[in-house]
């Protein structure tokens, strides 16, 4: 008898093996996106470049698990497609007097056999996948950065997702075993759930939950401390439930339209049932699609923010150059720096002398915690010469000064008084806070002193006198005639600098001052082999409006390529689960469609029908998902301190455009085949 079911089996796979192929491939596929998307989330080459704990690290992680989870969503509907091709062969075992144990045994036997053979070659497949795409993406943003290599760990959580998978999975068939029938299966069509008629006031108030919801989540979440975060949290999960709510409205906006326009809903009444009938299925489908969306588009603009950001500011710096040196180190002087300039035909029209102390401060913070930081100081005369304006600082007491565009800066400054501390001496001295002064483009935002504490003169002297040259620093602020044409001026420069610091470039000084405070130490870095990096984090790194568009593009390389690819796996899992889902609405309506024509529906018609209820199935994502990421993008940057809004927001606009187009491309494709095997 076993014999005989193995024969039976062999013979029904073979008839079946189109639907086993689709299986095979949606598990392999899923498996091999989640693992390379570990695989680079957790390489040294992403983990070098993400703080820990940094914004970007956690929305990338957020990221990578929510994508999971809409693969799921993608792998259920595979699965349960699957069974329902699968329902007859089901149905032949049945009849044949088999009990449900043993026919759920055969089944259970079959699918972890094919899943585990694809999730297994996957697993295998997701590291030369990764290396491919990353190789890819290296053509066009190369960096010395960028470099592949293998998150190991990435790959321990993608096995994991593999197992959580095929257990979820295997409980998916083993309910729909148990409750399948013989007249289910001839049947042909599966009972629809019962929902709840659609309302205006619950679409009013799921268009009113995204948007307050976002709002408040990145509102509170700046606020700081546990209960802003909580709430900030809450107002999270509004947003998502907000997305949740107009899914199921859209679904029944049948019963909504019928109060409102009676002749418009009896015109449609087939299309509009249908999509009550379905409200359950779909609200799956388009809710994960719908995330997965919002993440491609929120992915692209978070890092566009930063980096359309980065590159405008940098351009429109108040100063063309600034080159800076220590006073342990060989000093670039006003005459090396005017003799380069004459060698290189490059006219100097401005230049200014900065000369700034670095020493440590206890930095105080809105809930009271407290911790140690280097910060710059200049004295009075110099800030006075600096900005031509009197500033009157008391003996024993300090005023912050920053950028309006980084009110960040008075973060560590919530206390009246702060206690400094001079890293050659190890003396510690209490100092006054006065009122902060906020000037816009004072000086260069990018460069190292882009927010400073001053001091009165003698303050300045007697802490200067005792401190070591490694902590007194020298700037000079330039401005050329033509910063377009100085780019031999600038190789040369930065050549001088290099040569004057022995090419062993001391990357951490700007925390140098509290390293016996917070038990760091000093890291030097060679600059043959690390330009890339030492432009990235040396605070004395001569920086220049020529430099700053390629500086700022190898910063980013490396969150622009991981995002980029974040994006992608996000995208075409939006398009996985929204295919599957339509290949499994129109399998289900086939019976519909045929009653429909025995009732006299022209051909013609049951295609516009098609058509209606596939567009409804995949734009609605598209659109809720570029909204929903679009809004969420310009709500992080307005909370950021983002300066160029609307330049980023044009880069999120150029994206929505390529994900409606792309989805045109793919619904025209998908349309025509379903039509074809629908009428044809």
């Amino acid at each position: 008898m076993d014999m005989t079911l193995n024969e039976i089996s062999r013979k029904l796979i073979k008839n079946d093996r189109k639907q086993y192929a689709l299986f095979f491939f949606s598990v392999l596929f899923s498996i091999i996106m989640t693992g390379a998307y570990g695989v680079l989330q957790y390489s040294p080459t992403i983990t070098n470049v993400l703080a820990d704990g940094g914004s970007t690290q956690t929305i990338s992680q957020g990221m990578f698990f929510g994508s999971m989870l809409g693969i799921v969503v993608f792998l259920v509907y595979a699965d349960v497609l699957f069974l329902k091709y699968k329902s007859r062969e089901i149905g032949i075992f049945l009849s044949l007097g088999i009990d449900g144990r043993s026919v759920q045994k055969i089944i259970i036997r079959e699918f972890t056999t094919l899943f585990q053979i694809a999730a297994l070659l996957g697993l295998i497949l997701s590291v030369p996948f990764a290396f491919l795409c990353w190789t890819s993406l290296n053509i066009f943003l190369k960096t010395q950065e960028t470099a592949f290599s293998i998150g190991w760990g990435g790959l321990l959580i993608a096995l994991v997702f593999s197992v959580l998978s095929w257990l979820i999975l295997r409980e998916v068939n083993r309910r729909y075993i148990c409750t399948l029938d013989i007249l289910k299966i001839l049947k042909s069509s599966d009972e629809n759930e019962g929902t709840k008629s659609g309302n205006l006031l619950f679409l009013i108030l799921g268009a009113a939950l995204v948007p307050v919801g976002i709002i408040a989540f990145f509102t509170l979440q700046n606020m700081g401390g546990f209960l802003n975060a909580l709430l900030a949290f809450m107002g999270l999960a509004a947003a998502v439930w907000g997305v949740y709510i107009l899914i199921i409205q859209c679904a029944s906006i049948g019963d909504i339209l019928k109060r409102f326009c009676v002749q418009a809903y009896y015109k449609n009444i087939v299309f509009y049932n249908l999509l009550k009938q379905k409200i359950r299925q779909y609200t799956r489908s388009i809710f994960a699609a719908s995330l997965l969306i919002t993440f491609t588009i929120f992915g692209i603009g978070f890092i566009a923010a930063g980096f359309v950001d980065g590159y405008n500011v940098a351009l429109n710096e108040p100063y063309d150059y600034t080159i800076s040196t220590t006073a342990d180190r060989t000093e670039i002087t006003q005459q090396r720096i005017s003799s380069i300039a004459e060698e290189t035909n490059t006219a100097i029209t401005e230049i200014i002398r900065l000369d700034c102390l670095l020493i440590g401060v206890e930095n105080t913070y809105k809930d009271g915690s407290t911790d140690w930081g280097s910060r710059v100081i200049v004295s009075e005369s110099t800030f006075e010469e600096l900005c031509g304006q009197e500033v009157t600082v008391p003996k024993g007491s300090y005023t912050l000064c920053f950028d309006g565009s980084m009110q960040y800066k008075r973060n560590a400054f919530h206390s009246s008084s702060s206690l400094f501390y001079n890293p050659t001496t190890g003396d510690e001295a209490v100092y006054t806070q006065n009122e902060p002064i906020s000037i816009d483009r004072l000086v260069n935002s990018r460069s190292f002193f882009s927010s400073f504490l001053i001091l009165n003169d003698d303050d300045y002297m007697d802490i200067s006198s005792t401190l070591g040259a490694e902590y007194k620093a020298t700037t000079f602020l330039l401005n050329v005639a033509d910063w377009r044409s100085t780019g031999v001026f600038q190789n040369r420069i930065l050549e001088e600098v290099i040569s004057d610091n022995d090419e062993m470039i001391f990357t951490n000084w700007h925390n140098s001052a509290t390293f016996e405070k917070t038990g760091s130490k000093a890291e030097y870095l060679s600059y043959i082999g690390n330009e890339t990096r030492i432009a990235r984090v040396w605070a004395l790194y001569p920086l220049s409006k020529l430099s700053s568009a390629t500086t700022q593009f190898e910063a980013f390389a490396i969150y622009l390529m991981l995002m980029l690819f974040i994006a992608i796996v996000a995208f075409v899992s939006s398009i996985m689960v929204v295919g599957l889902k339509l290949v499994s609405t129109i399998w289900d309506d086939a019976a519909v469609y045929e009653n429909l024509r025995r009732l006299g529906m022209k051909p013609r018609g049951i295609r516009r029908l098609i058509t209606r209820q596939m567009v409804f199935v995949y734009f609605i994502p598209t659109v809720f998902g570029c909204l929903v990421g679009a809004f969420t993008t310009y709500r992080i940057m307005l909370v950021s301190g983002v300066i160029y809004i609307a330049e980023t927001m044009q880069v999120v606009g150029v994206a929505c455009g390529l994900v409606a187009v792309l989805q045109l491309l793919i619904f025209a494709v998908l349309r025509s085949r379903i039509i074809w095997n629908c009428i044809s």
